[in-house]
């Protein structure tokens, strides 16, 4: 069998076998019928011990996918066929992918999915992702604010709004972009579903596959699979207690002459570190010297503890060479 345990994935190893033979069955590359190896053989040859193996078939049995049987070991029974379907060959979809359809089934976004997947059991605290706390999510004032609007605009608040968004809200983002030192209009503002999308669209308007980028190492694992999906090449700039090494990002900007610098500059994810604001300074320096756009992406600023952090870096661009993402 043609796979290897991912040692370095934070999704376990039980998981990845049960992907892996999920997909395996789903393709129909294991037709049903096909006996899958003893547990003690597949634990030898991945190099796990049996009890996960025996994890990894429990719950393919669980979703109906393969069954124990007496005197064959654990065989492969579905995917469940519709009636009618009999002699019906399924579609062969990875035929008909393109090819940015083919990046997108990496394992990185099945690792994601696993992810989210066991931060969703009860009694689980997650640390994949910035999630907040759901009981300090004041639900009752969403209710409250929903019933407001629809009292005020009726089935209007229904209706399809600009691609912008709405005029009221982008007027009270500037608003509070100002606050922290931002000068942004509306009319420079764009109201997104959060900064996923918003890689996603930078990505395809400033890159083309094969381009690189500059980002921090480690970095969010959303963006690398944003640029993965482009095609790009990301260069991995080190990041210590005070953010990205910015002393070594001309280097590589002079060398590699990246399209953009992507940074969460503000609790980094996933270090936590905050660029300090020399530091800050010397990159929109770099950016402006090399003529390179910088993407700055501040899901958590306005999130502190003893004192706030240093402005964003969009604060200190005079010249527009800073692209901001923030988050609510």
């Amino acid at each position: 069998m043609e796979f290897r345990i991912a040692r370095e994935s934070p999704v376990p190893a039980y998981v990845q076998i049960r992907n892996h033979l999920r997909a395996q069955i789903l393709r129909g590359d294991l037709a049903p019928g096909t006996r899958l190896p003893p547990e003690r053989e597949m634990a030898r040859l991945l190099g796990v011990s049996r009890t996960t193996v025996v994890s990894a078939y429990d719950e393919l049995a669980a979703e109906g996918l393969v069954e124990a049987r007496v005197g064959r070991g654990t065989v492969v029974v579905g995917p469940p066929s519709q009636p009618g379907s009999e002699g019906v060959q399924p579609i062969a979809w990875p035929a008909h992918l393109s090819s940015l359809a083919q990046r997108l089934q990496g394992p990185t976004d099945a690792e994601l999915l696993t992810l989210l997947e066991l931060s969703a059991r009860p009694g689980v605290i997650s640390f994949a992702g910035g999630l907040p706390d759901p009981d300090l999510i004041p639900s009752h004032r969403y209710a409250e604010a929903w019933e407001a609007v629809l009292k005020e605009v009726g089935t209007a608040a229904a209706a399809s709004s600009p691609v912008q968004g709405i005029a009221p809200l982008r007027d009270l983002i500037a608003e509070r972009l100002a606050q922290r030192g931002i000068a942004a209009t509306p009319e420079h503002i764009t109201v997104i579903s959060g900064s996923q999308q918003g890689l996603d669209l930078l990505t395809r308007l400033l890159t083309e596959p094969g381009d690189t980028v500059l980002c921090e190492a480690p970095t969010y694992f959303g963006a690398l699979q944003a640029f993965r999906v482009q095609g790009l090449r990301a260069i991995g700039v080190p990041v210590d207690r005070d953010g990205m090494d910015v002393g070594r990002v001309e280097a590589l900007v002079a060398r590699y002459r990246p399209r953009f610098i992507y940074t969460i500059p503000t609790y980094q994810n996933p270090t936590g570190a905050t660029l300090s604001l020399e530091r800050r300074e010397r990159l929109l320096a770099i950016a402006q010297k090399y003529q390179v756009p910088i993407v700055e992406d501040d899901p958590l600023g306005d999130l502190w503890f003893q004192e706030p952090p240093p402005p964003p870096i969009k604060a200190l661009d005079e010249r527009g060479h800073v692209i901001y993402l923030g988050t609510f």
